[in-house]
């Protein structure tokens, strides 16, 4: 087995570090508004003030985006009219569709040209 370009290959993949983790955030925070986006309209219909349905924001954490809001009520509120996790359970599949094409999007133009490795 012979592998073509080695060294360009390596440094690819040495390279790649912190390009792939700036796509995961920004297909993470993608995927999270889409969240933010869906819980609005799902906590519409018990607006008194609006207070709660502005407040609810995404917000990117190590790895990770966090859905949800400070408001002091919110929790009394999502008990007695989920919009938080109906929302992140409804828009499940449409969120690992925007990782997955984020991630398979670094990957192709990262190792564009790479396809005769072997």
């Amino acid at each position: 087995m012979e592998v073509k370009e080695g060294k360009e290959l390596a440094e690819k993949f040495r390279s790649a570090g912190k390009k792939v983790q700036d796509k995961i955030d920004k297909s993470l925070l993608e995927a999270g508004h889409l969240v933010e986006r869906t819980a609005k309209i799902y906590q519409t219909p018990h607006v008194d003030t609006g207070r709660l349905r502005a407040s609810i924001a995404t917000r990117l954490i190590p790895r990770n985006a966090q859905v949800g809001t400070i408001v002091e009520y919110a929790r009394k509120h999502e008990k007695d009219y989920p919009f938080l996790k109906p929302a992140l359970r409804d828009k499940e599949m449409e969120v690992k569709i925007i990782l997955h094409k984020g991630l398979t999007e670094f990957v192709s133009d990262t190792f564009k040209g790479f396809t005769k490795v072997f």
